[in-house]
This record gives structure tokens, C-alpha cells and sequence, in this order.
């Protein structure tokens, strides 16, 4: 942004110090009025003629500066897109992973649980057939 308004101040000092410079010149240059006036019309001509093409590298330049962002940031996007979708796959598959581990402790514990109430059933039936 700040480049931008650099270049637009240089080319609008660069025109106003050519213009300027120009109507100087020709102001005090010994010539007759009808000469200076043609040399006057001559100079704003060029100096149009020399904004006209800054003006046109201007824009050219900004055109193509533009596509260049804007084809960066499209790449940028994809590019983000692809991380997401990987760290998305990644947390999905290490959440299936999880997932059966719980299962397999689940299943221990209730096995083992299981073994200990009939351990204790037993030790139950035991103790009564002692009494």
C-alpha cells in the first residue's frame, strides 16, 4: 500500500516538475508570441503523451502485480485446504485408534470384573456350605 502511494507521488511530482520546467523554459526563452505559444502547445503534447505512457506502465504494472497475488493467495488456499484436510484425517484416524483401544481396555475390564464376581460367587457358595 505504501509503495503504491510512493509511485503515484513520484509520478504526479515527476509530471507537475516537467510541466512546470517546460512553461519555464519556454516563458524565458526570447521568442515571438505565436512561436511561443506552438513551442507551450508542443510541450503539454509531450508532457501528455509522457503521462499517457507512465500511466499505461502504471496500470500494466498493477494488473500484473494483482494477478500474481492473487494466483499466491489461491495457492496459499489450497495449500491451507490440504493442511486441513490432512490434520482433519489425522485427528479421524488416530480417534478410530483411540476408539478401539477404549474397547480393548473396556473388554478387559469387564472380563476381569466378571472373573472376580464369580471368584467372589464362589468363595460365597464356599463360606455357606462351611456355616
Amino acid at each position: 500500500m505504501a509503495r503504491g502511494k510512493q509511485t503515484k507521488g513520484f509520478l504526479f511530482g515527476a509530471i507537475a516538475g516537467g510541466i512546470i520546467g517546460s512553461v519555464t523554459a519556454l516563458l524565458f526563452a526570447p521568442k515571438a508570441g505565436k512561436e511561443l505559444r506552438q513551442d507551450i502547445s508542443d510541450g503539454a503534447r509531450r508532457v501528455q503523451e509522457q503521462t499517457a505512457r507512465a500511466a499505461g506502465q502504471v496500470s500494466d504494472t498493477t494488473v500484473r502485480i494483482a494477478k500474481q497475488i492473487g494466483n499466491q493467495a489461491t495457492e496459499l488456499a489450497d495449500t491451507a485446504k490440504a493442511a486441513a484436510g490432512a490434520a482433519v484425517s489425522s485427528v479421524k484416524q488416530r480417534r478410530a485408534e483411540l476408539a478401539g483401544a477404549v474397547d480393548e481396555v473396556t473388554d478387559e475390564v469387564t472380563e476381569a470384573f466378571e472373573d472376580k464376581v464369580e471368584e467372589v460367587f464362589e468363595d460365597a457358595k464356599e463360606l455357606q456350605t462351611i456355616n
